[in-house]
């Protein structure tokens, strides 16, 4: 005889017995139900004729089901460690605590059986007790909502949850997921130590189970992160290191997004190299940063200085085509706020949102010194400073 068999015979011998809790009797009573087959139904129709109905709304006042998910979370976690342990003696203690847990559960199940059976013969609960109950029930059902699709942490348990699984009458079998989901997922934890496990037949065969492979394998190997607006611009302005030029080109490689990106920004200077090169009088030609600097003498399509650097965010004085702007670049996905006062106490000048950040157009690039006042915040930082232009 099991020894998960001789403790539901146990329960059942107690219910003729001493006097128990509420909780413990509708706990009994629900365990013999669930498990007609095996235990047979004697004890339970006088058990429950004995619990008076302000018996059963004070049980259900105390009750406090949240308390199940943690103790179903803790459960999980020893149950890990069942599967990482090296076994012996401390394996035995995790396993022990976590199937506690998960008939803790179970236990849970059989109360709500058992009120079933005592409404059968009492009369349905009214008012609060209702209440009470059907809080009861929809803290399970949140519960079950939130770990089935969990239960891959329990298949360290599966051998003891498969024999708790057997005991219970096939009606009730399914409805327990935390003794049946993937109760026979024995290799998905075979392969987290050995990976030539992952070709047994059952991983082959089971939708869990790759499922369950592949998000690993999303996490071991996580895909490759495109290139950031600042890489991208440093990209176009010639400033990459040689380590960082190299990693442009080997993401470039294999991510069709970025190179397009690059392509881009290639083809846009071819377009501005041959129209300078046309009003010079001379034949254009491509070039590429990878293999010539510009070319002294040539103006950029832009010109970029950097005003202030922070952490959160740079800021620019871009010129290009007679024309300045302040550009106020954020850093690292950061959201920032900024305004520019060219004529204090006047109104502040409009931010243009851009893919770099937000531009604010000075006017005409006359060559006289100007001045003008830019305030931003970003996270954590905040700057204010006069600049000239």
């Amino acid at each position: 005889m099991s020894e998960a068999l001789s403790r539901y015979q146990e329960r059942r011998h107690q219910l003729a017995g001493a006097s128990q809790s509420v909780g413990s009797t509708l706990e009994s009573v629900g365990d013999i139900l669930r498990r007609s087959t095996r235990l047979g139904g004697e004890g339970v129709k006088p058990a429950l004729l004995a619990l008076s109905r302000p018996q059963l709304e004070a049980w259900l006042s105390g009750l406090k089901p949240g308390e199940l998910r943690s103790t179903l979370l803790r459960a999980a976690e020893e149950a890990i460690e069942v599967a990482l342990g090296e076994g012996g003696e401390e394996a035995e203690l995790w396993r022990a605590s976590a199937m506690e847990g998960l008939n803790a559960r179970d236990r849970a199940a059989s109360a709500v059986r058992a009120l079933k059976e005592w409404e059968a013969l009492h009369g349905e609960l009214q008012g609060e007790a209702a209440q009470l109950k059907a809080g009861f029930l929809q803290a399970l059902g949140n519960i079950d909502t939130a770990l089935l699709p969990r239960a891959r942490w329990f298949i360290p348990l599966n051998p003891y949850r498969r024999e708790e699984r057997d005991l219970l009458d096939p009606s009730e079998r399914d409805r327990a997921w935390w003794f049946s989901a993937r109760v026979h997922c024995d290799d998905l934890v075979a392969s987290w130590t050995v990976p030539s496990a992952s070709n047994s037949p059952h991983l082959k065969s089971c939708s869990e189970c790759r499922e369950d492979l592949e998000e690993a394998a999303a996490i071991d190997s996580p895909p490759l992160q495109h290139l950031s607006a600042d890489e991208l611009w440093r990209f176009d302005m010639g400033m990459l290191s040689p380590a960082e030029r190299a990693r442009v080109d080997a993401h470039s490689s294999k991510c069709s997004e970025c190179a397009q990106a690059l392509f881009a920004l290639e083809e846009g200077d071819a377009a501005v190299e041959e129209a300078l090169g046309q009003e010079a009088g001379a034949p254009a030609a491509r070039t590429s940063r990878a293999s010539q600097a510009p070319r002294s003498g040539a103006r950029s399509p832009e010109q970029r200085e950097v005003l202030e650097e922070r952490r959160e965010f740079r800021v620019f004085l871009v010129r290009e085509r007679q024309r300045v702007r302040l550009l106020v670049s954020p850093l690292e996905g950061r959201t920032l706020t900024a305004a520019v006062f060219l004529t204090p106490g006047k109104p502040s000048l409009k931010p243009i949102p851009g893919p770099e950040g937000l531009s604010f157009e000075l006017g005409d690039d006359t060559g006289g010194r100007r001045s003008a006042h830019l305030s931003v915040q970003a996270g954590g930082e905040k700057l204010e400073r006069d600049f000239s232009f």
